[in-house]
């Protein structure tokens, strides 16, 4: 009979630091399968999780944004998101990253679902949340670390929204809130 999957935990036997940045961390671990096996090279990667809010405002429009991504040199068409810090609450991180990015609050969030982006070799999770009613209360506050445009609101039966969603995070958050958005 075969072992349960559910009980088969690889062994780490060593592990070497890479790269230690506050944005991201690079391990070599040294591994042993349940087989008995040994990998002496499987590579992790670590970053802080993160939230996506798809957020509507009072008129049911998707609040988004543009924001400029260094390493794939490019902006795209965004959802408001952030970094988990610690152990923060989810719902906190969403509503702080809303207003910073954006100047809008909503009093009705809610975690949609928690997914990994690639477990094979990363422990980054990414927390979608879904945000109504939203409401302009200040003007935007962003990061130093943050190139990103005024809000652009968008409906579901625009013909254009001026970009399209083109990363993993946006499509998985639409896809599981508000799918209408999601333009072939």
């Amino acid at each position: 009979m075969a072992p349960d999957i559910h009980d088969t935990h690889w062994k780490r036997l060593s592990r070497s630091i890479l790269v230690d940045t506050r944005f991201l961390k690079v391990y070599n671990d040294r591994v042993q399968m349940p087989t008995g096996h040994v990998i002496d090279d499987y590579s992790v990667v670590s970053m802080p999780s993160g939230v996506v809010i798809v957020a509507t405002d009072q008129q049911d429009r998707l609040i988004t944004q543009f924001e400029y991504k260094y390493a794939i040199n490019k902006t795209i068409l965004n959802l408001p998101s952030g970094s988990v810090e610690g152990d923060e609450p989810v719902l906190e991180v969403a509503a702080r990253e809303l207003l910073e990015e954006t100047g809008y609050i909503a009093d009705d969030l809610v975690l949609v679902q928690t997914v990994y982006e690639y477990p094979s070799k990363a422990d980054h999770v990414i927390h979608i949340v879904r945000a109504n009613g939203a409401y302009r209360a200040r003007d935007v506050q962003h990061e130093a670390t943050e190139t990103i445009g005024p809000v652009h609101l968008i409906t579901a039966d625009m013909k254009d929204y001026g970009g399209v969603f083109d990363t993993t995070y946006n499509i998985t958050a639409l896809a599981l809130t508000l799918p209408a958005y999601l333009k072939q």
